[in-house]
């Protein structure tokens, strides 16, 4: 996508969006590319200590036509289980071209998300993990430092294997519950962070349909990955014909007819919750990014499910945020209330945009601000 592009599509009104044309069926993602697994024991050299271990549970990329393997994985420990198995922590090795010791230790590591065939096949009525894996190979295709990319996707008779960067401090939920609550300035640090990553999937044409602390990956303390794609959806866009294709058109995006309501229920917007008429994807990715500035701001989800019967909820709808937090005896700033209050906005046609919210005064204060802030508080505002 064009940058005039991509600013119309992150400023267009739910009008605007409504009126480009009918609702549109996603569209698919292109198929994996996955490679041939070698799995194997081996000598590897520390190039620091110039010792040579045999090391177990190597894994590369065999290529068929002679070619030698760019780098390996040694699989190590449990990171995690998964619906469909288990996240290893890995080492990443480098290829030596040397018959005795094929393999040199790096300092970098790797997520290996390690995925049974038998397990896929079960489940995929549920999920599909290549479709995850689709969609992570599609937005890796331009580099962005707070979007998850892949390394690697290798498969073998047992597993479907995918190799990410590693991340080694956990994800965002983790540092709210730390915290009780966020001081405004470090939640805008955060938040920032997010809404590049969020700017990212859109530019490539991307509604990511589970955004949520959970899915917000923290590294060496200092940046934030928006993770798991495996329930995003590539948008369907009008092109200058008015046919419906994708991002590359040039025109704007289209709504998308209702589907089956999924992701955390904390974060899912009411006209999801509902299914009653067409979305857009990304109207919906702006809601649960204010749920997840709510709860970095207030340190507690504003309600289990957006619906009328929940009172909170009710508050909210009725513009009433601030006099609901001021209840609950936790205040935030009137132009932090304000933005939460204009992103949380019951109709998706009043929601605030992508561009409207990184002009926002609250999330504008403090522009020159790179580094995570400290105060005398610590973690707790």
């Amino acid at each position: 996508m064009s940058d005039i592009t991509f600013i119309e599509n992150a400023s267009a009104t739910y009008e605007v969006i409504e009126q480009n044309g009918p609702p549109a069926m996603h569209l698919p993602f292109e198929k994996a590319k996955v490679g041939r697994a070698v799995r194997v024991d081996a000598p590897v050299l520390n190039p620091i200590t110039n010792e040579v271990l045999t090391v177990s549970n190597i894994i590369y990329e065999h290529h068929d036509d002679g070619r030698p393997p760019e780098r390996a994985y040694w699989v190590g420990r449990k990171l995690k289980k998964c619906i469909f198995g288990v996240v290893k922590e890995c080492t990443v090795l480098k290829f030596r071209n040397d018959f005795d010791t094929p393999w040199e230790v790096t300092e970098e590591k790797a997520a290996g998300k390690i995925m049974s065939w038998q397990k896929i096949r079960d489940l995929q009525h549920i999920e599909d993990p290549q479709k995850e894996v689709a969609a992570m190979q599609f937005v890796s295709r331009e580099f962005h430092p707070n979007v998850m990319g892949v390394l690697d996707v290798l498969q073998d008779e047992e597993y479907l294997l995918m190799f990410m960067p590693f991340c080694n401090s956990g994800d965002l939920f983790g540092f709210v519950q730390q915290a009780g609550r966020f001081p405004e300035p470090m939640a805008r640090f955060w938040f920032k962070q997010i809404l590049e990553g969020l700017a990212h999937l859109q530019k490539m044409g991307v509604c990511h349909r589970d955004m949520s602390l959970e899915n917000i990956l923290i590294d060496e303390y200092t940046k934030s990955l928006v993770i798991d794609l495996g329930m995003c959806l590539r948008v369907p866009y009008s092109n200058h014909n008015g046919a419906v294709g994708d991002v590359t058109g040039g025109g704007l995006r289209r709504l998308i007819p209702p589907l089956i309501p999924c992701g955390k229920p904390n974060y899912i917007s009411p006209e999801i919750l509902t299914s009653e008429g067409p979305f857009d994807g990304f109207a919906i990715d702006i809601w649960a990014c204010g749920v997840i500035l709510f709860i970095m701001l207030v340190g507690l989800p504003p309600w289990e499910f957006a619906r009328p019967e929940d009172p909170r909820y009710k508050m909210v709808a009725k513009g009433k945020l601030a006099k609901m937090l001021n209840s609950w005896q936790k205040p935030i700033s009137p132009e932090a209330a304000d933005l939460l209050q204009r992103m949380l906005m019951e109709n998706p046609r009043d929601r605030l945009s992508l561009m409207e919210i990184r002009d926002h005064p609250w999330v504008m204060e403090g522009a020159e601000q790179s580094e995570l802030p400290r105060d005398n508080e610590g973690w707790r505002g």
